[in-house]
């Protein structure tokens, strides 16, 4: 019976500590007013021929009144690209690793059979408009992408927000640039073995266990795991602010409107809420 009792005893004391780990940024936050507006997913892509991450697909967001959520990645120079995947295989059918090729050498390589181009970040930033907040999600482990992409954010004045699976690279943000908002991206990584490599780093990303290192100001989750534990507590308990990831349809999207997330979405044409994004 002792034996018992000192076995619940530790159990509770360790999901207490768990919980408390949990813990997103406390208050008060850096303002995420700006930033609250559904995202569309890597652009406004899969319509008039525009493919994910390029720049037709920002200007269809742009013009539809929407955010726009991207991913970024470090070409072999160094320079920050705009690209999903660690490979060019899906998108161009070719084996080469990102971090493999120059930006220039990327640049010239024609996206899904179109004449779309992997653009850089820069290009990014100085064509679509500053008041069109942007949701960027950090690619890979290397702190280097975060220290560049700091100094290129501080030429431009314009709302966005990074986040990333990897809580090591919102804690290099928490500790060198605290104002800026940032969001943990969680899912069931057990379920997704291409997300992340090895068990403790799907136990980090599933359980957010890492939460007392990043302190986001808001987390991000997979729609398909949104009754989670740890989703449940940051939200419940903790009150976090949410997005939910890839709703694709409009019963769906109404839902999570309805339980107070924002939304990144694809396939569909949400309605355009304006708010006011003034300086």
């Amino acid at each position: 019976m002792i034996i018992a009792i000192i076995v619940i005893a530790v159990l509770c004391l360790l999901f207490a500590a768990y919980v408390i780990a949990l813990k997103p940024r406390p208050e008060p936050k850096t303002s995420v007013e700006p930033l609250k507006v559904d995202y569309a997913h890597r652009g406004l892509y899969g319509r008039d021929e525009a493919v994910e991450n390029t720049m037709s697909a920002f200007h269809a967001a742009e013009r539809a009144g929407y955010g726009i959520e991207l991913d970024v990645r470090l070409s072999s120079d160094g320079e920050i690209i705009v690209f999903h995947d660690d490979t060019l295989e899906r998108m161009t059918g070719r084996t080469e690793r990102i971090d493999e090729l120059t930006a220039s050498e990327l640049s010239w390589i024609d996206l899904q059979g179109t004449y779309e181009r992997i653009p850089l970040l820069e290009d990014v930033l100085s064509m679509i408009d500053e008041k069109v907040p942007l949701c960027i999600e950090l690619k890979g482990k290397d702190e280097e992408l975060c220290e560049k992409l700091c100094t290129m954010m501080d030429q431009y004045d314009r709302y966005y927000s990074v986040e990333s699976f990897n809580p090591y690279l919102l804690n290099w943000y928490r500790k060198n640039r605290p104002r800026i908002v940032r969001g943990q991206l969680t899912m069931n990584a057990f379920r997704d073995a291409k997300k992340c490599a090895g068990f403790f780093g799907k136990l980090a990303i599933t359980t957010m266990v890492l939460n007392f290192l990043s302190k986001p100001d808001y987390i991000s989750y997979d729609l398909r795991h949104a009754k989670s534990l740890p989703v449940q507590i940051c939200r419940k308990l903790y009150h976090a602010m949410t997005f939910v990831w890839t709703v694709e349809d409009m019963k769906t999207y109404e839902e999570m409107k309805a339980d107070g997330n924002l939304v990144i979405f694809q396939k569909i044409l949400p309605p355009v809420v304006e708010k006011s994004r003034k300086k």
